[in-house]
């Protein structure tokens, strides 16, 4: 009983935890999105790279006008504008491949004149001096140069979103009291919010397959933490002048929001595997997919007895023309007799007449 109590606290937990983180990551993304915080480091680094400055200076900013009058940089803005038209932004791509950059660099080599934007032409001015095309191993190097800072960038751009879903996560404990420490004694203590909770997590566990389907289908099923019995709002009030209780609820906050910086995709695993660890294992195939069960086997033997009487028929079949054959040749088939030897029963055998008899 004690460890049924202490699991299924757990799986409440669990699945208070997968809600608000999913919630929070949505909050972070649509943050993002408003910012332009992809397509603006994407720029901006872009624009160091090719003037070779520490930070976004003027030299940047003029390499990078330069790099976005190339066709393969206009024609992936446009591609990125497309659903945009609501808000008339002019954003640019978030992402751009390095075989791409590679592209746009040798056709910015291409416009390049006598005195080019400043920074841009001493790093470039070595690829293309023929005036040629970028051979395929100068466009592999740009590619992993491209590749190894777009890396970097990815690191930067990770470091940001953690502080970002930590703040979100820390304003979302707060406003909705979600402490994990009192939500831990109250699911302890209350038999009826437990199975509430387990129930809501089971049906979460069953909807998704996959952290992909968090948002859609997964939080759907559990939309009000509250509406199925969980501790959390301001319902019953404040007791700020007990040291014990401020003291527990701040560092409870504190809890939650670092729990919730773990993200959505790990509480989804999370919420899957303890509901599985409740059930005893995972779910047991059905007998039409399980080879030992008797259905499986009746199954095989049925189409085995099919294949055998189509078998059977077509042999029926052939045995039925040849009789046909030999009946209007004016001779039947006949099973040889027993004991004769191979040649008694095959003497009117077509091919077994000697050469040049009629």
């Amino acid at each position: 009983m004690l460890g049924s109590q202490a699991l299924e606290t757990a799986i409440g937990l669990t699945l208070v935890l997968f809600v608000l983180s999913s919630l929070a990551s949505a909050i972070v993304e649509g943050v993002s999105r408003l910012l332009r915080k992809r397509s603006k480091d994407l720029e901006e680094t872009i624009g160091q790279m090719l003037s070779g400055s520490p930070t976004f200076d003027k030299d940047a900013q003029n390499a990078l006008e330069r790099f976005k009058d190339t066709t393969i940089y206009q024609s992936a803005t446009i591609a990125a504008s497309r659903g945009r038209r609501l808000f008339r932004t002019t954003a640019g791509p978030a992402y751009l491949s390095a075989k791409s950059f590679a592209n746009a660099i040798d056709e910015l080599t291409d416009q390049a004149t006598e005195a080019p934007v400043r920074g841009l032409n001493a790093r470039l001015a070595m690829l293309k001096a023929d005036r040629q095309g970028l051979s395929v191993e100068k466009k592999a190097a740009i590619e992993s140069w491209y590749d190894e800072t777009m890396s970097r960038l990815s690191g930067a751009y990770k470091r940001w979103a953690t502080g970002v879903l930590f703040a979100v996560s820390l304003v979302m404990a707060v406003a909705g009291n979600v402490s994990i420490f009192h939500l831990a004694q109250l699911l302890w203590q209350q038999p009826s919010i437990r199975q509430a909770a387990l129930n809501a997590a089971e049906q979460a566990a069953a909807k998704s397959t996959s952290p992909d389907d968090l948002i859609d289908d997964s939080v759907k099923a559990v939309q009000d933490v509250a509406g199925i019995g969980m501790p959390v709002g301001w319902q019953s009030g404040t007791h700020w002048d007990n040291p014990m209780w401020a003291t527990s609820h701040v560092a409870g906050w504190l809890a939650t929001a670092l729990l919730l910086m773990l993200g959505a995709p790990f509480w989804f695993d999370a919420l899957s595997r303890v509901v599985s660890l409740r059930a005893t294992g995972a779910k047991p195939p059905s007998a039409a997919k399980d080879s030992a069960a008797a259905t499986s086997l009746h199954a095989s033997a049925g189409a085995s007895g099919a294949s055998a009487s189509v078998m059977a028929s077509t042999v029926a079949t052939a045995l039925g023309a040849v009789a046909e054959h030999g009946g209007r040749h004016g001779t039947a088939p006949s099973a040889p007799a027993l004991g004769a030897g191979p040649s008694a029963a095959s003497d009117d055998a077509p091919g077994n007449h000697p050469a040049g008899s009629d």
